[in-house]
């Protein structure tokens, strides 16, 4: 009976943990009983000050609950009568409508074919990226972003910010590609992406280049997917900053990404841990045959 009590009071602080966001400490320990200054002691590493930001759902909050403490048990039906009480909710991106015309085509130079096929999966990691370049309003002006996602874990494995949409914003946003036969990274028909810098970049880095049709955005849906996702979680919810700031928010918001934030597809895991995962099977098949 005692172990049982022991484990319904770390409940509570676990989940008043993950969802204090929005809310205060005391009023969150005096509702449940639990010690402000005990719980407050329990928070001083950063994962645990607010960084989840209200992104993870019922499921996956029982997942990185019980990843993350393995001794607690709690089932997603308990997680979801603490949500209610509290009177809290995630943020659900918004969906948006897709065209079904297709644009007309202009016979552009330097115009590579769509070889994704909207495949969006890979067997092998570095085999097959989507990549583009996102605009972030900022109090002093527009941030350009480019990123790199990988079919297979869903990485971003390369980025860089600039005020300036050009070439060497995508030059320096592919620092950390690396060669690889048959490697495509796909984009879309972006003005960057028919420089003939561009061109010989794609070369040099050894990588066939891909473009999505005209008007086609669900093509490159990786990456824009991902773009949503770090407005949505990570800088709509701070609000106006100057550029300098989102860069280094960004920052923060991929190494989050790849290395903590848990996903369904990848049997919830971080894109990461799923490819060190990926890794060591590998290794293990290669040393036993």
């Amino acid at each position: 009976m005692g172990k049982h009590k022991k484990w319904k009071l770390e409940e509570k602080i676990k989940i008043v943990k993950e969802f204090k966001a929005g809310t205060t400490i005391s009023y969150l320990c005096n509702k449940y009983g639990v010690s402000g200054s005990g719980t407050i002691s329990r928070w001083n590493d950063e994962y645990d000050k607010g960084i989840l930001k209200r992104t993870y759902g019922t499921i996956r909050l029982k997942y990185h609950i019980q990843n993350k403490y393995p001794n607690i048990i709690i089932n997603h039906k308990k997680i979801k009568r603490y949500k209610r009480a509290l009177g809290l909710s995630v943020v659900v991106r918004k969906k948006k409508p897709l065209s079904a015309i297709r644009a007309k085509e202009k016979n552009l130079t330097n115009k590579a074919q769509y070889l994704i096929e909207c495949n969006f999966k890979s067997n092998e990691f570095g085999l097959k990226q989507s990549s583009d370049v996102s605009y972030i309003k900022c109090s002093d002006g527009t941030l350009y972003l480019s990123a790199v996602k990988d079919y297979f874990n869903k990485e971003i494995v390369s980025f860089s910010t600039s005020n300036n949409n050009n070439i060497e914003l995508i030059k320096a946003s592919y620092k950390n590609i690396e060669p690889k036969t048959g490697k495509i990274i796909n984009t879309d028909q972006g003005t960057v992406y028919f420089a003939y810098e561009y061109v010989r970049l794609a070369k040099s880095l050894g990588f066939e280049r891909s473009m999505s049709h005209k008007g086609h955005c669900w093509e490159n849906c990786p990456i824009e997917n991902w773009f949503s996702q770090l407005k949505e979680e990570w800088l709509r919810p701070i609000g106006k900053i100057t550029r300098k700031q989102a860069t280094e928010e960004i920052k923060k918001y991929v190494h989050w990404y790849n290395h903590e934030r848990i996903q369904k597809s990848l049997g919830y895991l971080s894109p990461v841990q799923y490819r060190l995962k990926y890794q060591n099977q590998l290794s293990f098949y290669l040393v036993s045959t």
